[in-house]
């Protein structure tokens, strides 16, 4: 399969290399030299012979598979899944098949603050949990990807579809970090606590609501105290201030790969007003939303452009 959703009546002829299927029933999974395919197992089980590797997929879970792999589904049992069929530069025009595969690409994804996307290219495991305080977020997202990508209501439909893609994908690896894979630093893997698990997990899947502090510590099944405290010894930050933090991180991934309209951004990230996204996108970059975006853009560009 090579993924493609073209403009139709906006931005005619444009070729976005993505295309999801709702309740997928797996039967063309040609997918080796063409695209990565993330699939999300909502119920039942699935059986796949992926090179030298049987293994099943129970759901709820997310199953990846590279370009490189030509996945076979064997069997399945009362499957209901969900499935994105993409390349790479979906997500950005200098994430190509070569780059993300090659020896340096991690240094580059950091430097340029990049999908590492190593969920795909493991070579070790093709299984990762689909755990259940993400199930709501996850199927909202798919749903807005769906109607971007089928409806294409105005100019931002690409830009737009790929805004509900990147949130899907920081859930994927962040569930990726969170069961410890070598090689991915990100907070989740030094987190020991159950309970401070569980509240970075309800706020990374939450933090586009109106939540508070109180639904934090409940979720975390701990008192404010000692939730507090938590946060403090394995994150050196409080449960509040993770939340804002979380907010501007996916917030710049908006600015940095999608030119949504800034009000769109603000509203998806859970800030009440335009005005109070500033101050505090301010506050913790130094920079307004829009100077991040023209400079950060600009400076990928002229990277790649000597690459």
């Amino acid at each position: 399969m090579i993924p493609q959703t073209i403009g139709r009546e906006f931005d005619i002829g444009k070729v976005a290399p993505v295309q999801c299927v709702k309740n997928d029933p797996l039967t063309d999974l040609e997918i080796k030299g063409h695209c990565f395919l993330l699939l999300m197992i909502h119920e039942g089980s699935a059986y796949f012979q992926a090179g030298d590797m049987a293994f099943e997929a129970i759901g709820p879970c997310f199953v990846c598979f590279d370009e490189r792999k030509q996945p076979k589904l064997i069997k399945k049992r009362g499957l209901r899944c969900d499935a994105i069929y993409f390349h790479p530069t979906f997500l950005n025009i200098n994430m190509t098949f070569e780059r993300v595969h090659g020896g340096n690409y991690k240094q580059l994804a950091l430097t340029h603050d990049l999908f590492l996307l190593k969920p795909f290219t493991d070579e070790k495991r093709y299984v990762f949990p689909l755990f259940e305080e993400y199930t709501d977020s996850i199927n909202g997202l798919f749903a807005g990807l769906e109607k971007e990508l089928s409806e294409q209501r105005d100019w931002y439909w690409s830009c737009r579809s790929r805004s509900f893609f990147m949130e899907i994908i920081l859930m994927l690896e962040k569930a990726y970090g969170i069961i410890g894979q070598n090689g991915f630093s990100i907070p989740e893997n030094i987190i020991q606590n159950p309970h401070l698990k569980n509240a970075v997990i309800y706020i990374e899947s939450h933090y586009h609501k109106a939540i508070t502090l109180k639904d934090i510590t409940k979720a975390a099944s701990l008192s404010h105290s000692s939730l507090t405290q938590l946060f403090k010894k394995e994150l050196d930050t409080t449960p509040v201030e993770y939340l804002w933090q979380y907010r501007i991180r996916v917030a710049k991934k908006h600015l940095e790969f999608t030119s949504l309209p800034i009000k769109d951004i603000s509203a998806r990230c859970g800030f009440k007003t335009v005005q109070h996204f500033s101050r505090k996108f301010e506050a913790y970059t130094g920079y307004t939303p829009s100077k991040f975006r023209d400079m950060t853009v600009a400076r990928r560009k002229a990277a790649f452009a000597g690459a």
